[in-house]
């Protein structure tokens, strides 16, 4: 299991409508492409991280699915449309996306 990770800044002040768009995304693209609502957790900085600082994160069972979702994405009208929409309110050259592999620290019984 496989951790994916986007991080960006928020202009000061636009949460609100950031938010707003990731909602629609989720339902537009992230449903099409397997990431279900119930998998995905936005996180915004809160001590030691800059409030600005975002992140949304997903779970995804082997890099094969994750580069899937994301072709996937990239041919969505909808993904396009969100994307250009965050432009306004995201810092320029902040976003990065980071995964990791989930490690059990106890072994199932």
């Amino acid at each position: 299991m496989y951790l994916v990770r986007w991080q960006f800044q928020v202009r000061f002040g636009h949460l609100k409508e950031v938010l707003g768009i990731l909602r629609q995304w989720e339902i537009d693209v992230g449903q099409r492409v397997g990431w279900r609502a119930q998998n995905l957790r936005v996180s915004q900085g809160m001590l030691g991280a800059s409030r600005s600082n975002v992140e949304v994160e997903t779970r995804v069972d082997n890099l094969g699915d994750l580069e899937s979702s994301w072709a996937d994405m990239e041919k969505s009208p909808h993904h396009q449309e969100a994307m250009k929409a965050l432009e306004r309110f995201v810092v320029g050259g902040t976003d990065q996306w980071s995964v990791y592999n989930q490690i059990d620290l106890f072994e199932a019984d």
